[in-house]
């Protein structure tokens, strides 16, 4: 899981230079163009089916689309991170509500601190359309989480992953005509390149395989280290320094995340 830290923490402020060359609907299909070239040919193939194809609109197309339009409209991306990641909140309602699990205490608190963390991170009346679109990308990703660890877990990790990338840019190839922009230059191809390496190829590997190994909740749980990544490499990067409200309302939020994996 270090190496989904280390990737998926970077990966937001690299998609936020990346960003700067070609709309947030070029960068998806980009994205997920080179990870399905990449992964296909390190595994061989892909893995056909349904199953990954539903696999790739939840965690894949419908995901990445609402990130990166999410990055777009954000100041510091550091902050849609920390939206994206109440996906551990989301994960253990859906254990609620699908497998009839009783919460603990401790988790009833840790629902209710994070959200009020969201509240101070973003401001009630600072909410806006980015905002709600990083929240809603987290909720795709918890049950494309679930939905991997039931039907798919078994599955070769690469060449499910290369299937995942290539069904996910067959999706999204329509949002296009929402936004085809595209700077032709060697930058552009650079960053694209990047960000696909990083955040799909890399980022998706190994997610997946804490996933299968770890299960869903725990995975989870541990990836809620990644917004603090996020705000490191968004320092390093681009330079971005939270302001007070943003990294009190941050750390509230995921403390809520950390108390609601609990168990006891």
């Amino acid at each position: 899981m270090l190496g989904v830290l280390i990737a998926w923490g970077s990966s937001y402020s690299l998609t936020k230079i990346a960003l700067a060359y070609m709309s947030p609907f070029v960068l998806t299909l980009f994205r997920f163009l080179v990870g399905a070239l990449v992964l296909s040919i390190i595994g061989g193939g892909i893995t056909s089916g349904w199953k990954p194809l539903m696999n790739a609109l939840l965690n894949g197309a419908l995901f990445v689309v609402l990130l990166n339009l999410a990055i777009e409209y954000s100041v510091n991306p550091a902050l849609v991170s920390v939206l994206i990641y109440t996906q551990p909140i989301f994960v253990l309602l859906l254990a609620i509500i699908l497998y009839n699990e009783k919460p603990t205490v401790l988790q009833i608190v840790g629902v209710v601190v994070a959200f009020t963390g969201l509240l101070i991170t973003v401001g009630v009346y600072n909410f806006d359309i980015g905002d709600a679109m990083a929240i809603l990308g987290g909720f795709v990703w918890a049950i494309g989480t679930y939905y991997y660890r039931r039907n798919l877990a078994r599955e070769n990790l690469v060449r499910l992953n290369a299937a995942l990338s290539l069904y996910s840019a067959i999706i999204a190839l329509p949002t296009l005509a929402l936004n085809p922009y595209f700077q032709l230059s060697l930058m552009a191809f650079t960053w694209g390149i990047v960000v696909a390496l990083i955040a799909q190829v890399v980022g998706f590997l190994l997610w997946f395989l804490g996933v299968r190994d770890l299960g869903p909740v725990v995975a989870s749980s541990l990836s809620i280290l990644v917004p603090v990544f996020a705000f490191l490499f968004a320092y390093l990067i681009l330079g971005r320094v939270p302001t007070p409200m943003e990294a009190l309302g941050s750390a509230i939020t995921l403390i809520g995340v950390l108390l609601s994996q609990l168990r006891r």
